[in-house]
């Protein structure tokens, strides 16, 4: 299992009264600095130029601009961003994957989300297109950036007629191919899956509860095999872990009574307009968090959390991306607590074989 942290490139995760509605360029870099510190395997900047927690009005901190600064400070850690194809060209990402990479001399991850928020697009002058047509793009722009990548061989035409036994050239662009990123896709619905077993290395689902979760990795994993592939999964985890189980049920007791039913209001009609189904359905409750984090159920007491997280590893997981209220306050427990004896446990028992 790989443990991973949203970086705060909203402000707070949380549509509450009392979360941080902007984010804190300073404290990004702290976090990721602390997680390189604590031993977390991955951080993970979502993309989205419009504040997708707390609304319009509030600023956004663009993803890449984060990695960059981070992988400048930063030796070990795995860098994962989000990228919305439509927005930025194959041709671009490629570049800034090639620079990127160099940067923190490590592999990149990448992670294809489509986007939901229409009105996202038409800032942007970017085609609105249909569930479907918004993953066809997406299927595009991954064939095309694997084509920079690894461009096929270009005949030596002789000129004169007469075959001289050269060798057919790929032309190069300068991209180093060791800069192809770790490719997650995002999403729920058939399209994704379908994506993601043909091109990703990972799909990245929202929190859900078990028996959703297990169908879905059954379905990812057959699909995969169908194209002689193996895919890893991550889920979305909102993370309250204290020492007593009731501590943490209070904390969450407190979050949903303190949330912001103005902005899940305004949210909820948003997805109407834009036909976001893998939200349609969620309740009030459920938005506080923006992608379903509770529904992982990592919240509890440590020894809660020890027990559960095997449980989901046993299901097929294989990352969970961690979202905090405070990571420099909680990450820091959760990796002495949680995750060093979940490790130890499990070094003891290949050793023990």
């Amino acid at each position: 299992m790989e443990y991973g942290i949203w970086l705060p490139v909203y402000g707070g995760w949380l549509r509450s009264l009392d979360a941080p509605t902007a984010p804190d360029v300073a404290s990004c870099l702290a976090i990721a600095q602390q997680a390189e510190a604590l031993g977390f395997d991955f951080l993970y900047a979502s993309e989205n130029l419009l504040n997708c927690i707390h609304g319009p009005t509030e600023s956004v901190a663009d993803a890449w601009s984060i990695l960059a600064a981070i992988a400048a400070v930063t030796s070990k850690v795995g860098l994962c961003g989000a990228v919305k194809p439509g927005f930025r060209s194959p041709f671009l990402v490629a570049r800034m994957l090639d620079t990127l990479s160099k940067i923190a001399e490590r592999r990149l991850g990448m992670n294809i989300v489509c986007g939901w928020w229409k009105e996202e697009f038409e800032l942007s002058g970017v085609d609105w297109l249909d569930h479907d047509g918004r993953y066809d793009r997406a299927a595009e722009f991954l064939r095309t950036l694997y084509g920079l990548f690894q461009p096929p061989a270009v005949a030596v035409v002789d000129t004169r007629g007469e075959d001289d036994g050269e060798i057919p050239e790929a032309p190069s662009y300068g991209l180093d191919l060791d800069a192809l990123p770790e490719v997650w896709i995002a999403g729920h619905s058939e399209r994704a899956v379908q994506i993601a077993a043909e091109w990703g290395h990972c799909l990245f689902l929202n929190g859900m509860g078990d028996a959703e979760l297990e169908r879905r990795i059954e379905t990812i994993r057959q699909e995969a095999n169908n194209f002689g592939r193996t895919i890893q999964i991550a889920v979305n985890a909102y993370v309250i872990a204290t020492e007593t189980t009731e501590q943490a049920r209070q904390r969450y007791k407190s979050v949903i009574s303190g949330r912001n039913a103005q902005t899940i209001d305004f949210f909820r009609k948003v997805i109407g307009r834009s036909g976001a189904a893998a939200w349609a359905s969620l309740s009030e409750e459920q938005m506080v968090d923006s992608n379903a984090g509770f529904e992982l159920g990592l919240i509890g007491s440590f020894e809660d959390i020890r027990q559960r997280i095997p449980k989901l590893q046993s299901m097929g997981l294989d990352r969970i991306v961690c979202q905090f209220d405070d990571p420099m306050r909680d990450a820091g427990p959760f990796m002495k607590h949680v995750i060093r004896p979940l490790r130890e446990n499990r070094e003891f028992e290949f050793a023990a074989k």
